[in-house]
């Protein structure tokens, strides 16, 4: 049941829509965001309740959904990173404890599969979900917090930009080029990881930081923000890909049979 809640939980705050960060909406649609907040938040309450007979539980599910998103948007972007945490475990932590508390089970068995297998399942897809949209905040607020955000302005420090100073400096295409990358690069380490290959981990890494050495001589402040980016990153995906691994050897080790050889 709590697996099927994270999942749930997880495609319904992140899986839907990318949500505005303070200082960064400059053209952003608010009007159909909002509807599509109030969607994503209507439609995981009424499936949570079909998956566990609730209204306790589906309110709390919609609540979390509609408040998460708008409590990010008023939060210093510095903070990000630590808000990111501290939501995921709190939320994780409050709906196991309402699952028990009121003796919660799924209403929802499929036939072909057992439930420790639909468990992994939904853990997987959860993971995924969390470690490309939940670890994009977190990089953005480690970076922001760092002052090393990429700056089209030779002669204008990162640190004065993201400071406020100089916001139209930012170079908004390098930003999205290294999200998109960040994106693909916690997918393959968080799945290289999960399958016990930790010398893969390292080769990407490496490989990662050669194709774009030619751009560390030239600027150090895109040197900051590449390692800063670079390792906040890897660090979301291994601790993702480690909690991936040990719950699927305990669910359904049998996923893991395709493990790379060390």
């Amino acid at each position: 049941m709590w697996c099927e809640f994270l999942f749930l939980w997880s495609a319904a705050s992140y899986g839907v829509t990318a949500d505005p960060l303070k200082g960064e909406v400059a053209k952003f649609r608010w009007k159909p965001w909002i509807w599509l907040l109030i969607l994503r938040a209507v439609l995981a309450g009424v499936l949570s309740y079909a998956m566990a007979r609730s209204i306790t539980f589906s309110s709390f599910l919609l609540v979390i959904c509609f408040a998460q998103p708008l409590l990010r948007y008023r939060l210093p972007v510095r903070w990000l990173a630590e808000f990111e945490c501290l939501s995921m475990s709190a939320v994780l932590d409050a709906g196991l404890m309402l699952i028990r508390h009121f003796h919660l089970a799924s209403r929802w068995a499929p036939v072909a599969l057992t439930l420790a297998q639909t468990a992994a399942l939904c853990i997987v897809g959860s993971t995924l979900v969390l470690v490309v949209r939940g670890g994009t905040f977190v990089v953005r607020g480690v970076l922001k917090k760092a002052g090393t955000l990429p700056s089209r302005t030779q002669g204008v420090s990162a640190a004065a930009v993201t400071a406020g100073s100089s916001q139209a400096d930012v170079d908004v295409e390098e930003l999205n080029r290294g999200r998109l990358i960040g994106n693909l690069e916690r997918i393959v380490l968080t799945m290289v990881v999960a399958a016990g290959s930790y010398a893969a981990l390292a080769f990407l890494v490496a490989a990662k930081g050669l194709v774009r050495s030619e751009e560390f001589e030239k600027s150090r402040d895109f040197t900051e923000y590449f390692l800063i980016g670079s390792l906040s990153s890897v660090l979301v995906a291994l601790c993702a890909g480690l909690a991936l691994r040990y719950a699927l050897l305990a669910l359904w080790p049998d996923l893991l049979v395709l493990q790379m050889q060390q």
